[in-house]
């Protein structure tokens, strides 16, 4: 009896730890999801519609998120202006709800690229982001080739992206 009891013990450990190991959202090489989005200024964005044949930096954040750099949000810009003719685009997703009036983002006003809302978090649950930041590199098919949680540091957004860009390091390994 006590053997039975150990394997049931042992069976239900095994297939709560096999839940665990499940990739939750999106893993390198998974296709991105299709999803609408709205802008600052209120026009619809579709992802990945709107950015194919095109290597993506999406970048999930929140204007009251602690942990998240504004300054990276300014940064993405140079970037944007530097490689957008060679098939580059920022695209950043703010994850808490938005206020039209709020003095912090007069900030954001100069930029460019796309800068998103998901004022309920949805698409960021469709892509598996469970803390902020999160980013994700996108080719030009739409295919997510990494992932960075936390702030990485602009001179790394850059790394990531650019061995994208270039066909570097993540298509010689066949990813």
């Amino acid at each position: 009896m006590r053997m039975i009891r150990s394997l049931a013990i042992l069976l239900l450990v095994a297939t709560a730890l096999g839940g665990c190991n499940k990739h939750a959202g999106l893993q390198i090489g998974d296709t991105v999801p299709d999803v609408t989005l709205t802008d600052f200024q209120g026009k619809s964005v579709t992802l990945p519609k709107d950015i194919k044949g095109k290597v993506a930096l999406v970048h999930f954040w929140g204007i009251d998120c602690c942990f998240c750099d504004k300054g990276i949000l300014l940064s993405l810009e140079p970037l944007y202006q530097k490689y957008k003719d060679k098939g580059f685009v920022p695209v950043t997703i703010n994850e808490s709800r938005i206020d039209k009036t709020d003095q912090r983002l007069k900030m954001f006003e100069r930029l460019t690229y796309p800068m998103l809302t998901d004022e309920y978090g949805l698409v960021a649950k469709h892509f598996g982001v469970i803390g902020l930041p999160t980013t994700f590199v996108i080719d030009e098919q739409g295919i997510v080739r990494d992932k960075i949680t936390g702030e990485a540091g602009i001179e790394e957004y850059e790394r990531r992206f650019t061995t994208i860009l270039n066909k570097g390091v993540f298509y010689e390994n066949g990813h």
